[in-house]
C-alpha cells in the first residue's frame, strides 16, 4: 500500500514538473517584451551650452578724478532718470580758476603791448612824413627803415603771445568744460554719492552710475573651439536658477575677434583662451537683474536629419549601435551618429527607414535574443 502511494505521488510530482517546463518553455521562448520604434525624418539643432551674467545694455560709471577737481555738487540722486547730456556733477578746482585769471592777464597784457606798438607805428609815421618834406621820400625812408623794422619785429612777436595765451585759453575752457560732468547715456541712476574719503576703496567705487535697463545681455566666454561654431544672429535660450521654470529668447550680437584681455596672457600657458560673446536679450526682463547668472543655450546648427530617440542607442566604447527586431530576434546593427539635439540623435548610417527598432530596451538584451514586441 505504501509502496503504491509512493509511486502515485512520484507521478503526480514528475507531471508537475514536466507542466512547470512546459510553461516555463513558453513564457521564455517568447524573450522580453520590448517596444520599437521606427527613424524619422525631423527638424534639429545643435545647442552648445555656456554659463553667462546678466548685463546692462549701457552704463556709465563716473569716479573721483582729483586731478580734474572735487566734487562741488551733486545733481542728481538714485532713481533718477536722466537724458543724454545732462549734468549730473559739478566740480571745483581752485589750481584752474587761478590760471583763468592768469590767462585772461596775459591776454590783456598782450593786447595792451600790440596797442602800444601800433601807436609807436603811426608815430613813426607821421616822423616819416615830416622828414621826407626835408630830405626827400627815399631818404626819409632810409633813414627811418631800421626803427620800422624793429617795431614790425616787436609786432610780430607780441603777437606770437597773444596766440599762445589765447591757445592756452582753449585748453583751460576744455578743462574748466570738464568741471561739469554729463550723462552720456539715457538711462536710470542706479547709484548717486560722494567719496567718502580719499582711500583707494573709494577710488575704485563710482559717485555716479547710470544704467539703461531695458534690452538687458547676457555675457559669456567661448572656448577657442567653440568660437568656430557660434557666429551673430543665432537663436539663443536663457534659463535662470533664481527664476526657475522661466526662459528667455535672446540671439547672438557679437563675438569677440580677440581673447578676453586676462586670457590674452595665457595663451602659451595650457590654459584654454577665452573669447567673450554678447546675447540680447528679447521679451520681459523685468525679473532679470544685472549680476544674475544665467545658462545661456545657442543653437549653433539648425537642419533637417533622420534621427532616433537617444534611448535606443547603445554604445559598449566601441561604435555606437541599435538592436533591430527582425524575425522575433534582436539584431545588432552599428550606425553612424551625427549631432544629439534634446531627447534625440541624428542618424547617419546603419539604419533605413521601416526597421523596427528596440526602444529603451532591457540592459540584459543581447544579440540573438529572441524577444516579444509590445
Amino acid at each position: 500500500m505504501k509502496k503504491k502511494t509512493w509511486i502515485m505521488l512520484g507521478v503526480i510530482s514528475l507531471i508537475i514538473m514536466m507542466i512547470s517546463v512546459s510553461v516555463y518553455r513558453q513564457v521564455l521562448a517568447k524573450g522580453p517584451t520590448v517596444q520599437t520604434t521606427e527613424i524619422s525624418q525631423e527638424e534639429i539643432s545643435s545647442l552648445l551650452m555656456i554659463p553667462g551674467t546678466v548685463k546692462l545694455p549701457e552704463e556709465q560709471m563716473v569716479y573721483a578724478t582729483p586731478d580734474k577737481g572735487e566734487i562741488k555738487k551733486l545733481l542728481v540722486k538714485e532713481g533718477q532718470t536722466v537724458k543724454k547730456g545732462a549734468v549730473l556733477a559739478k566740480l571745483k578746482n581752485p589750481q584752474l580758476e587761478l590760471e583763468i585769471e592768469q590767462n585772461k592777464l596775459a591776454i590783456e597784457s598782450a593786447n595792451l603791448k600790440i596797442s602800444q606798438i601800433e601807436m609807436k607805428l603811426d608815430q613813426l609815421e607821421d616822423k616819416e612824413k615830416a622828414l621826407s618834406e626835408q630830405v626827400g621820400k627815399k631818404e626819409a625812408e632810409k633813414q627811418l627803415s631800421p626803427e620800422f623794422e624793429q617795431l614790425e619785429m616787436e609786432k610780430k612777436l607780441a603777437n606770437i603771445d597773444l596766440k599762445q595765451t589765447e591757445l592756452q585759453k582753449d585748453l583751460i575752457n576744455k578743462r574748466q568744460d570738464e568741471l561739469e560732468i554729463k550723462s552720456t547715456i539715457a538711462g536710470i541712476v542706479l547709484a548717486a554719492k560722494k567719496p567718502a574719503a580719499s582711500t583707494i576703496d573709494a577710488a575704485n567705487e563710482p559717485i555716479i552710475h547710470i544704467g539703461k535697463l531695458e534690452g538687458m545681455i547676457g555675457s559669456g566666454l567661448l572656448s577657442e573651439y567653440d568660437t568656430l561654431k557660434v557666429s551673430k544672429g543665432q537663436r539663443v535660450i536663457i534659463r535662470s536658477d533664481a527664476v526657475p521654470g522661466k526662459e528667455w529668447q535672446g540671439e547672438i550680437t557679437k563675438t569677440a575677434i580677440l581673447p578676453e584681455q586676462n586670457q590674452a596672457s595665457l595663451q602659451n600657458s595650457t590654459q584654454a583662451v577665452q573669447y567673450p560673446v554678447t546675447v540680447k536679450i528679447s521679451g520681459d526682463t523685468k525679473t532679470l537683474k544685472p549680476g544674475f547668472q544665467v545658462i545661456m543655450e545657442i543653437e549653433t546648427e539648425k537642419k533637417t536629419a533622420m534621427v532616433l530617440p537617444l534611448d535606443t542607442l547603445f554604445d559598449d566604447g566601441d561604435k555606437p549601435y541599435v538592436y533591430l527586431v527582425k524575425d522575433g530576434k534582436a539584431h545588432k546593427q552599428n550606425v553612424k551618429t551625427g549631432i544629439t539635439s534634446g531627447k534625440k540623435i541624428e542618424i547617419l548610417g546603419g539604419v533605413s527607414k521601416g526597421d523596427k527598432i528596440i526602444e529603451n530596451g532591457p540592459d540584459k538584451i543581447k544579440d540573438g535574443l529572441e524577444v516579444t514586441v509590445k
